[in-house]
């Protein structure tokens, strides 16, 4: 497809084994992000917060770059997306807990009927024959289709999970340079510039998992999604992704018989984070429900927080000028719940916090690069995620 969402294919994955604790991040220069410069100290502080805040013995490969994109672009991340069975996940999930929360999240897992998840997604345009899709209906999606058994994840996150993956890079990141950056924590954020770091960590986060395919639904649903005109038939595909695995809603519209919590990766519902089944919202995180036909904001991301209030954590959709990009211990329970093990306990370090703008790593390499000059403001985004549109909004302070 020349246009919208590039839909995994489902491949046979080996699973690896996986010896000691140690991650690792390659960064490779595609442009701009040459030895000593600010845009290289930039990305290698984002890798190392990375990897000092996950253990899993992999190595990840990003190409990087910095270079003039289009008018209005702050930057463009494509990761590398697979997908293999549920079954299969749900298996590497288990065997890979490490935590109190993996212990938690592995006894809540969903039920697989024949290896099928039993999910409430968007409805379609002709129910018949389930083409296209209607972001104005849903359904309760109880068959043994492709996007029922099926599960896409990034290259990186399959890794984390244990399973070997073909050489090549797991994403692509390149910031625009005519984009007014921040490049230096040692003094916070200046007024009328973006965080780089903390927009580094944000785009590296997505390649490492962070995505749901409820931005797929959304992308080829009515009224405003650009594939709409499509009838393509998603349960021919794999859809969810590892995090669409605890996303939930209290099925407002009452599609299935009872009371209970139930796997929602419908666009416009309002559907949590949760770890117990469903049976509450981990940290109370709610996720963004869909940049076309939802809230505004894309669904692989957190809930955007209110204009003055405190986000749930760096993977908020949106950042302002001059505000330093802050992770939160909600932002590292998602990647232990996807099969990342974090340095931090975040079931006993609930208020856990980093500031891009402390990181040691960073300030020793810039010692000696001086601050660019202000370029002009630009203030939207876009990146590509896996072959698809993703809109990054920023918002100005």
């Amino acid at each position: 497809m020349k246009a919208g969402f590039r839909l995994a294919s489902l491949l046979a994955i080996a699973v690896a084994a996986q010896p000691a604790q140690a991650m690792v991040i390659r960064l490779t220069n595609t442009g701009g992000v040459t030895a000593g410069s600010q845009a290289e100290t930039g990305f290698k502080a984002a890798a190392a917060f990375w990897e000092a805040a996950l253990t899993n013995n992999v190595t990840v490969d990003l190409n990087v770059g910095y270079s003039a994109l289009g008018a209005g672009i702050i930057g463009s991340t494509g990761s590398r997306q697979l997908s293999t069975t549920a079954t299969s996940i749900q298996t590497q999930l288990l065997a890979n807990k490490a935590s109190a929360l993996d212990t938690l999240a592995t006894s809540h897992m969903p039920t697989l009927t024949n290896g099928a998840l039993k999910v409430i997604t968007s409805g379609y345009k002709k129910a018949a024959t389930k083409a296209g899709v209607n972001t104005a209906s849903k359904v309760y999606d109880t068959d043994t289709s492709v996007n029922n058994k099926n599960i896409v994840a990034t290259s990186a996150n399959l890794k984390a999970l244990g399973y070997a993956v073909a050489a090549g890079a797991d994403a692509s990141i390149t910031f625009s340079s005519a984009f007014a950056f921040d490049f230096n924590p040692d003094d916070g954020v200046t007024a009328g510039k973006m965080d780089f770091i903390g927009v580094a960590i944000h785009e590296i986060g997505h390649a490492l998992g962070f995505i749901s395919g409820v931005d797929t639904y959304d992308y080829y649903g009515g009224p405003s999604g650009p594939g709409r005109s499509s009838n393509i038939n998603l349960n021919n595909y794999a859809t969810g992704s590892v995090l669409d695995m605890f996303r939930y809603s209290s099925d407002p519209g009452t599609l299935v018989v009872g009371t209970a919590p139930v796997l929602d990766w419908s666009v416009k519902t309002p559907s949590y984070f949760s770890v117990d089944g469903g049976a509450t919202a981990y940290g109370g995180a709610y996720f963004s429900t869909g940049a076309y036909n939802g809230d505004g904001r894309q669904a692989s991301h957190w809930k955007d927080a209110a204009s003055g209030a405190t986000q749930l954590g760096l993977m908020d959709p949106t950042i302002s000028y001059g505000q330093r990009g802050t992770i939160t211990a909600l932002d590292l329970a998602a990647f232990d719940a996807i099969g990342w093990n974090t340095s931090v306990n975040v079931v006993s370090n609930a208020g856990y916090t980093y500031l891009s703008t402390t990181n040691a790593v960073y300030r020793a390499a810039i010692a000696n690069v001086p601050e660019p000059a202000s370029w002009a403001m630009m203030i939207a985004g876009f990146g590509m995620v896996g072959g698809a549109l993703r809109r990054r909004r920023v918002a100005v302070a």
